[in-house]
């Protein structure tokens, strides 16, 4: 449901989130680190060693927090958008930067996964790698979680998209046809 109101502006009319893949939350984890003790521990001792200065203490923590939000804002759109129309790449570098592209199903040559090291066999995260057809261009999620399952939900979505399309055409040339007996029976 949150899915539906974070992304909304991504999605066309009509189309519905099936899958979001994201990125491991462990491998954001020593700039987490960072933040958290640049943004708030140092200020904590800063105000504990000077106390009347705690207004520029407090400044400093909202600015560690600020950067923060920042940096889970940039985890939270850095995904792959798995619809029932497409799949959705988005990068977010930060409140003024952001992409997205949107790979139809039906141009997807090729999808792999590849899951490579200790840790991230240990966590269960990889690289999510998809090919186009005719460009040859590569569109690439990296360290995201279960690679294989966002692998598999992409999988299952083309097929349920290209066996509606399928549907949605043999109707089609069955009305044209239909159409067309009916126009050449009048004619006669």
């Amino acid at each position: 449901m949150l899915e539906g109101i974070f992304y909304r502006s991504y999605l066309n009319p009509g189309e519905k989130i099936l899958y979001v893949a994201h990125i491991h939350p462990i491998t954001i984890y020593s700039e987490f680190i960072k933040n958290a003790f640049w943004g708030f521990l140092l200020p904590y001792l800063f105000y504990t060693l000077m106390p009347p200065l705690w207004y520029l203490w407090a400044v400093w923590a909202v600015f560690g927090i600020a950067k923060m939000i920042l940096m889970l804002l940039d985890w939270y759109y850095d995904c792959f958008l798995i619809t029932n129309q497409s799949v959705i790449d988005i990068q977010w570098e930060g409140v003024f930067t952001r992409s997205s592209t949107r790979i139809e199903y039906h141009t997807i040559e090729g999808i792999s996964y590849e899951v490579n090291g200790f840790f991230a066999t240990i966590l269960n995260y990889g690289n999510i790698t998809i090919e186009r057809i005719g460009s040859g261009t590569v569109v690439a999620l990296e360290k995201v979680i279960t690679p294989k399952n966002a692998e598999r939900e992409i999988l299952n979505a083309q097929n349920e998209f290209l066996r509606n399309k399928s549907f949605r055409d043999h109707k089609t040339l069955k009305d044209l046809l239909t159409n067309m007996m009916q126009d050449y029976s009048n004619f006669n």
